[in-house]
C-alpha cells in the first residue's frame, strides 16, 4: 500500500472516531482559509485602525490572531460569518474554471460536497467530502479542507488536507497557492504568535508556519515528500515580512534517510552519490499597509528563487501589487493591480522555473501547480474590484492580460506549448437567498481558446455553485 493511500485512510479514520465519540460539539472553524479573502481583507482594514498587527499573507489564519486587549470587534465580525457547522455545496461548470484567484475554490466541472466544523476543548476540526462528477480529475472522493487539529501551547499541531496560500498577492502566489488540491500531511502553525522580551524584540510579532506533505504516485518520482515552512514578521504594526521555503524530498528509489534530511535541510551537501537530494525553492515577501483618510493603501512584493544553493537562490522569479481598500457603510470595497512573471532572473532564462532534472514532474500535485497557477515561464497582469453591494450581495470583476509559458517549450508546463497572448475578463457574483442559502455566478471571458493539460478550453466558461448552511 502505498503511503499517499495510508495518509488519507489514517487521517479517515481519526476523523469518523472522533465524530462517533464526541458529545456536545459545537462549530468551530479554527480559522480562515484561501476562499474567505474578502473577510480577511474587511478584517485587516479594522485591524489597521484597532493597531493590530495582522498577518494576511500566510493563510490558513488562525482565529486567534484576531484577538486584540482592546476591543473584540474583529473576533465579533469573524463569528457572525461562522455559525453554521455544516455545509452542503453544489457546484457545476461547462468548463474548467482554469483562471481562478486566492478566492476561487471550486477546482472540478462538476462536484457535490458535504463538511461539518467540530470544535470540543482543545481540540477542532474539519470534515469535508467532495464528491468529483466530472472527468478532469481521476479521484472520485476528496477531502480538501479535512483536518484534526490540537492546541499545543502556542500551536496548532495536526493531520489532514489543508488549504495554503503563502504570499501577499490575490492572484498568483509563488510559493505555495490553493491551484492544486491539498496533500495529506501533518503540520505545526502558530496560534496567535508571539513576541520576543529580549534583545530580538525589535523584530516584532513572529508566526510560523511548518508542513510535511506526500504527494501523489502518479508523478516521475512516486511518493515524494512536501516539506515547508514560513515565517513571518511583523516589526511594526503596518509591515509584515515573509521568509518561505519549500523542498521535495525523498520519494522512491532517492535517499531518504535521516542523514540525508539533516544534510538538505542545511544544506551542508546537494547530492548524495552524484543525486540530487531534493528540489526546492525559498524567497522573501513584503507587504506595506499604511492609511490615506479612512482608506487602506497596501504594497506588495514577493521573489523567490530556483535551486537553491547556500541559502542563495539561482534563478528568480516575482509577483509585485497595489491595493487600495475601504469601507462604505460598512460594506467592503477594493480594488487591485498585481503582475507576476515566472520566466527565470526575470524574463532571461526559461525552463528552469518550477522544473527539475531528477523531480521531472516539476513542482506540481496531480498535475496542477503548486505555486503560481500560470505556471512557469507566464507573465499575467490583472486589474480586479470587490464590491459589497449590501448584506447580500457581492460583486467581483476583473480584467488581465498574459501569455503562458511563453517559448513555448517544455513537457510539463499545464498551459502546453502553443497558447499565445490573451486577454479577458471574469466577474463573479454572490448573493445570499436566505442566511442558510446562497449561491456564486461566474463567468470567464477570454478572446483565445487556451490548452490546459493539453485540452482545449472554451472562450466563456460559467460556473454555478449552490450552497445550503445549517
Amino acid at each position: 500500500m502505498d503511503r499517499i493511500l495510508m495518509a488519507k485512510k489514517i487521517s479517515f479514520s481519526f476523523f469518523l472516531i472522533f465524530l462517533l465519540s464526541s458529545i456536545n460539539l459545537f462549530s468551530g472553524e479554527i480559522w480562515m482559509e484561501p476562499k474567505d479573502e474578502l473577510l480577511v481583507k474587511k478584517l485587516e482594514f479594522l485591524s489597521k485602525t484597532l493597531k493590530h498587527p495582522f498577518d494576511s499573507t500566510s493563510y490558513p489564519i488562525s482565529r486567534a490572531k484576531l484577538k486584540t486587549k482592546s476591543s473584540d470587534k474583529l473576533m465579533e465580525i469573524y463569528s457572525s460569518k461562522n455559525n453554521f457547522k455544516n455545509k452542503l455545496s453544489i457546484n457545476y461548470s461547462n468548463n474548467i474554471f482554469s483562471i481562478r484567484n486566492i478566492s476561487d475554490s471550486n477546482r472540478y466541472e462538476k462536484s457535490v460536497s458535504l463538511e461539518r466544523t467540530f470544535e470540543r476543548n482543545r481540540t477542532a476540526g474539519k470534515l469535508s467530502v467532495i464528491k468529483n462528477i466530472s472527468a478532469n480529475s481521476e479521484d472520485e472522493y476528496l477531502f480538501s479542507g479535512t483536518h484534526l487539529s490540537t492546541i499545543v501551547g502556542n500551536s496548532v499541531l495536526g493531520i489532514g488536507f489543508i488549504e495554503r496560500w503563502w504570499g501577499p498577492g490575490n492572484d498568483n502566489s509563488l510559493m505555495l497557492s490553493n491551484y492544486s488540491d491539498p496533500q495529506p500531511g501533518i503540520y505545526l502553525e502558530s496560534l496567535s504568535g508571539f513576541r520576543f522580551k529580549n534583545f530580538m524584540s525589535f523584530i516584532g510579532k513572529v508566526n510560523y508556519s511548518f508542513f510535511v506533505n506526500f504527494l501523489d504516485d502518479e508523478r516521475f518520482i512516486k511518493n515524494t515528500n512536501l516539506i515547508g515552512a514560513r515565517i513571518t514578521l511583523q516589526p511594526v504594526t503596518n509591515l509584515t515580512l515573509g521568509f518561505s521555503r519549500v523542498t521535495m524530498f525523498g520519494g522512491d528509489d532517492r535517499p531518504d534517510s535521516f542523514q540525508s534530511f539533516v544534510d538538505n535541510l542545511f544544506r551542508l551537501t546537494r547530492t548524495e552519490n552524484g543525486v540530487d537530494l531534493s528540489n526546492e525553492i525559498a524567497g522573501y515577501d513584503l507587504k506595506y499597509n499604511f492609511n490615506i483618510n479612512k482608506i487602506l493603501i497596501s504594497s506588495y512584493f514577493q521573489l523567490i528563487g530556483e535551486d537553491e544553493i547556500k541559502f542563495t537562490p539561482s534563478t528568480k522569479i516575482f509577483t509585485y501589487g497595489n491595493e487600495i481598500i475601504f469601507l462604505k457603510n460598512g460594506l467592503l470595497r477594493s480594488v487591485g493591480i498585481e503582475y507576476s512573471n515566472t520566466i527565470g532572473n526575470f524574463g532571461d532564462r526559461y525552463n528552469v522555473t518550477y522544473e527539475h532534472n531528477s523531480y521531472k514532474s516539476g513542482y506540481r500535485y496531480k498535475n496542477l501547480p503548486l505555486g503560481a497557477f500560470i505556471d512557469g515561464d507566464s507573465i499575467f497582469l490583472k486589474l480586479t474590484t470587490n464590491i459589497e453591494v449590501n448584506e447580500n450581495l457581492f460583486l467581483n470583476f476583473s480584467l488581465f492580460e498574459g501569455e503562458f509559458n511563453k517559448d513555448n517549450l517544455g513537457e510539463t508546463n499545464i498551459w502546453g506549448v502553443t497558447n499565445e497572448e490573451y486577454k479577458g475578463a471574469k466577474i463573479k457574483v454572490g448573493y445570499s437567498l436566505t442566511k442558510n442559502f446562497n449561491f456564486e455566478l461566474g463567468i470567464l471571458a477570454i478572446n483565445k481558446n487556451l490548452y490546459f493539460n493539453s485540452k482545449e478550453m472554451d472562450k466563456i466558461t460559467f460556473n454555478f455553485s449552490l450552497n445550503y448552511n445549517f
